[in-house]
């Protein structure tokens, strides 16, 4: 579900949604730092991040949450954005 096949300081957009419900969850990573990010960004304005500093901790994570998002029965919506920059690519 997750693509983690992408350019090195891109970062990749997948949207949730359940019911009523909404969720963007972002993952980056910075080539500055050498971490991995995954970003939760719910329809309430909260936002929770975590940070990794080994790609293994960070795809094994990936996993965990889709098979929560599955779990809870939350649908994804569209395919993966990309941004480069900050821009939509």
């Amino acid at each position: 579900m997750f693509d983690q096949r992408r350019p090195p300081g891109t970062t990749v957009i997948y949207i949730f949604e359940r019911e009523t419900e909404a969720l963007r969850i972002e993952t980056r990573y910075s080539k500055d730092s050498l971490l991995y990010e995954i970003i939760w960004r719910r329809a309430d304005g909260t936002t929770t991040r975590e940070t990794f500093a080994g790609e293994t901790s960070f795809r094994s994570r990936l996993d965990e949450i889709y098979g929560q998002l599955e779990d809870e029965e939350w649908r994804h919506i569209g395919p993966p954005q990309l941004l480069a920059g900050g821009w939509k690519i």
